[in-house]
């Protein structure tokens, strides 16, 4: 096939999934599915080899993804049943005072955000940012910006969360990396979005609701969810909508034991990943990192260690233990399902060479990949609504461009970060977040418009400067 014939194919296959998951309210597995199965057999792969070459792309990008998805959905639940949420938050907002309540929640849901789902985060501190709204009164939004924006920037760019470390799979980009360079644009557009926050609520003004009305909003955000699942059909990340609270804790840990327990993982992760930097090959440090520092070992001596100090020593069972660690597998499931499906649709993207003709097409643009990778990520996101699914969307049309213009690793990290960067832009009514959000806090859809959406766009924007910024550091640094 010439090479437009093939660049035509990858843009039907993409609007093929879009229209699936927006039109048909398919489940975005399926869509993916369906669309690599049709792609194979248009390019013309034999029929007997198109099983085959799905299974490959399967299992290679679930590997190291389902290990990493599984066990952070793990240490997340252990900290959430803990009582380690509240704690959180509370310390914070003692520390902070009053006055500084956003940015206590801000830096709460930040640390809580990095191992927790967004879905299921948001919801855990509901009752917190309620409570504190109703003790200081004022515009709702002042308390519920900061935490749905901090808790969305980490989400889709920090690991151990789906999208990003499954593009980092598709784009064979070292997770280790991702997470180390992450972390400045999520540090950076964090605190813009704690700032820009203020100047938003003083601009649009949702009332603090009712205690009585509580009960009546929650419900009413379930409900919402469901028959908004966006017009994707889906809750946005691929999993149901939680509809759990904060649980009372008799014995809840210390915050620094808390932070303890998130920051383990990510210590030995940023550790495998510089050692491997500084230290030569057979170095017994690097050696010893390139074991405990590895991501699923990392987070499986997180998990281990979350059930020892947060569980058995503060009087949980074997029985709880396990009844705990099995709640956080089914919300998961569609979740890494996905993340599979997108390794699929990659997968035949390559073996049938569309992949390398849109890398030649996006090579002749004259467009910079970053610029390319952020857009085309916005651009998938506002579509269909999923954060995770716009990144598994655009990471298998990106990476063979950047295969082919011979980027560094910490080049490939960064275009990587890009990628979930750009699918935090244009976040609206397609979006099962943005009803969750909206209704749990009775703010109006009008109002959320003015607020969420603007927000979550302007923030990406900044990241995505930043982005710009370190490129060529990085460059330098290759």
């Amino acid at each position: 096939m010439t090479t437009t014939t093939l660049v035509l194919l990858g843009l039907a296959a993409v609007a093929a999934i879009l229209a699936l998951i927006i039109k048909a309210r398919a489940h975005p597995f399926l869509a993916l599915l369906i669309v690599s199965v049709g792609l194979a057999l248009v390019a013309g792969i034999p029929l007997e080899e198109v099983v085959p070459v799905l299974t490959e792309g399967m299992g290679s990008t679930l590997g190291s993804v389902a290990l990493i998805v599984t066990l952070g959905a793990m240490l997340g639940r252990i900290i959430e049943m803990s009582g380690g949420a509240d704690v959180l938050a509370k310390k914070m907002l003692e520390v902070f005072g009053p006055r500084r309540a956003p940015w206590a929640l801000g830096v709460a849901s930040f640390l809580f955000g990095i191992p927790v789902f967004v879905d299921v985060a948001l919801i855990v501190l509901i009752p917190i940012v309620m409570s504190v709204a109703r003790r200081l009164g004022g515009n709702m939004l002042t308390y519920a910006l900061p935490t749905v924006m901090a808790l969305l920037t980490v989400h889709v760019i920090l690991p151990p969360h789906p999208g990003i470390v499954g593009g980092a799979e598709v784009m064979g980009a070292d997770v280790g990396m991702v997470l180390l360079l992450g972390l400045v644009p999520a540090v950076l557009m964090w605190l813009f979005s704690q700032v820009a926050s203020g100047f938003v609520q003083k601009r649009v003004f949702s009332r603090v609701p009712e205690f009585q009305a509580a009960g009546t909003a929650a419900g009413g955000a379930s409900a919402e969810a469901e028959d908004r699942k966006g017009s994707s059909g889906e809750d946005r990340e691929g999993q149901p909508a939680a509809t759990h609270s904060s649980p009372i804790v008799e014995n809840p840990p210390s915050v620094g034991l808390v932070l303890a327990m998130i920051l383990t993982p990510l210590v030995l992760i940023m550790a495998q990943t510089i050692t491997a930097l500084v230290l030569p090959e057979g170095d017994a440090v690097r050696n010893f990192f390139a074991l405990v520092g590895a991501s699923p070992m990392a987070l499986l001596i997180g998990v281990v260690l979350a059930l020892v100090l947060l569980g058995y020593r503060r009087g949980w069972g074997l029985g709880k233990a396990e009844e705990i660690i099995n709640s956080s597998l089914p919300p998961i499931a569609a979740v890494i399902l996905i993340t599979g499906a997108g390794g699929t649709f990659g997968h035949v993207l390559s073996e049938t060479g569309v992949a390398g003709a849109v890398a030649d097409v996006l090579a002749g643009s004259g467009l910079p990949i970053v610029v390319l990778a952020y857009l085309m990520a916005a651009l998938i996101r506002a579509a269909q609504g999923s954060a995770t699914v716009a990144v598994l969307t655009a990471a298998p049309l990106i990476a063979p461009l950047a295969a082919q213009t011979g980027l560094a690793p910490l080049q490939i990290a960064l275009v990587t970060i890009t990628i979930g960067i750009g699918s935090m832009a244009l976040s609206h009514v397609n979006d099962s977040l943005f009803w969750v959000w909206s209704r749990y806090f009775q703010v109006g859809t009008a109002t959320a418009l003015k607020s969420y959406t603007v927000l979550t766009t302007s923030t990406s924007l900044v990241g995505f400067v930043v982005v710009c910024a370190l490129w060529p550091l990085v460059a330098l640094a290759a």
